[in-house]
């Protein structure tokens, strides 16, 4: 892996405008993009920050960020296989919590496709034939019975069993950063094409970063995933992790208008806030 240095990270959440710099200089249309970011205390250890990148930018992007402070705030993975896929604002309202994001990856019927376990509870068949490796999904969210995130690189179905301490984990991936390092990714469509995109960072032990970007629209176009991992460090993260993307992009806050879903979720191919997907996981904030 490549060590990245970025000029910005340690006061990235502290400046109205901040200089994002995608790095990946060898995709089109890319250089340092200045945005101006708006703020929003939602409560306590709760902070909303967005921007709409204006006219002018290389590429037009719909950021949301949830920055959770896990010594106020709980972080819980949500998963109810019996009801089906639900989309996330209402999986997360009845939850009872204040902000949201879609989780995990997901089959048609709306079961898990990894490794999931929550409130301490495996819902689903631990096998192998259930949860095959994936080159894409090779990292871990994994939330300790004291609340603290951690984020690894995925390890095997019996060591995540015999490990009772984290009740909650969701595999997941590809891994964007490893110790403030980008990580190396696999040459999946996944990772090269551009695509609206939810992602997990971790800003020292206790501050955690819930991170949507929109796209598939002309008023966003989304990122690769080399780019997301670029937006991640320049937001001063030392570890991250993809979650699923695409039309299941959705983070909500309790309260907001459009029913609390905050970004732009593309389902139904307009920029507006009337396109999220059912999902099967949500990851809750409380």
């Amino acid at each position: 892996m490549k060590k990245v240095n970025l000029p910005l990270v340690a006061s990235a959440l502290t400046l109205l405008f901040v200089t994002i710099t995608f790095l990946h200089a060898g995709e089109p249309g890319y250089r340092e993009t200045r945005i101006k970011w708006k703020r929003e205390r939602i409560s306590r250890g709760l902070l909303w920050i967005h921007a709409h990148t204006v006219e002018g930018d290389t590429l037009k992007q719909n950021i949301n960020i949830l920055i959770v402070d896990t010594r106020k705030k709980v972080i819980d993975i949500v998963y109810e296989p019996g009801q089906g896929r639900r989309k996330a604002d209402i999986q997360a309202a009845e939850a009872g919590g204040t902000a949201a994001v879609n989780g995990g990856f997901f089959n048609a019927a709306g079961g898990s496709v990894t490794y999931l376990r929550n409130d301490g509870i495996i819902h689903d068949t631990d096998t192998a034939t259930a949860w095959p490796r994936n080159a894409n999904l090779n990292g871990a969210v994994m939330v300790e019975g004291t609340g603290r995130v951690h984020l690894i690189p995925r390890a095997t179905n019996e060591w995540f069993d015999k490990n009772s301490q984290f009740i909650d984990i969701l595999v997941s991936g590809p891994v964007l950063l490893l110790d403030g390092m980008a990580a190396e990714m696999p040459g999946t469509s996944l990772v090269t094409a551009r695509h609206p995109r939810t992602a997990i960072g971790l800003k020292g032990k206790r501050k955690v970063m819930l991170v949507t970007v929109d796209g598939r629209t002309v008023q966003s176009h989304g990122l690769t995933l080399h780019q997301m991992a670029d937006l991640m460090l320049s937001l001063g993260c030392s570890d991250a992790v993809n979650l699923d993307g695409g039309g299941s992009t959705t983070m909500w806050i309790e309260g907001k208008a459009h029913g609390g879903i905050v970004n732009m979720p593309c389902d139904n191919k307009q920029f507006d806030h009337e396109g999220a997907r059912a999902v099967s996981s949500v990851i809750v904030v409380r």
